[in-house]
């Protein structure tokens, strides 16, 4: 069973599906969830923008990652009542992920995919792909744009 539960959220607009699929299976199971968000800053900001200050604007990038992953764990906790926790961490997505889904013991991670091809996929890479090859548990992915079909 999955008792601890891992959702990268990237803040697109499927990611609101994504957690709440997280949610209700995690309702369903008595499992908790973990929202997840990983914040990068382009090394090439700090040379093209003359003045930049990475400290401060990697600080800000955390604490609206931060307000914002509250405000969807509190949205999604009014629809259904899984015990739910957020972190935020610097560092690069697929790493980040998977570090914290083996040190945190989880037993799965469930996030969305574009379902990027071609050329977009190739330039923009595939974090929920890499995941997949490379976490030690189940990974679930929510193909995006994931609608509640009813019928």
């Amino acid at each position: 069973m999955a008792s601890k539960i891992l959702v990268p959220v990237d803040f697109s607009p499927g990611s609101k599906p994504s957690v709440e699929y997280a949610a209700a299976l995690a309702t369903a199971l008595q499992s908790t969830v973990t929202l997840f968000h990983v914040y990068q800053m382009p090394d090439l900001m700090s040379s093209i923008v003359p003045g930049a200050d990475r400290a401060v604007d990697a600080e800000r990038d955390r604490a609206i990652a931060q307000k914002s992953l509250e405000s969807l764990r509190t949205d999604t906790q009014t629809k259904m009542h899984a015990a739910m926790s957020v972190l935020v961490v610097h560092g690069s997505p697929v790493e980040e992920i998977l570090s914290l889904s083996r040190t945190g013991e989880f037993d799965m991670i469930v996030m969305g995919t574009h379902g990027r091809t071609g050329f977009q996929r190739a330039l923009m890479g595939s974090v929920a792909e890499a995941v997949v090859r490379r976490a030690h548990c189940p990974v679930l992915t929510i193909h995006l744009p994931f609608s509640h079909a009813t019928g």
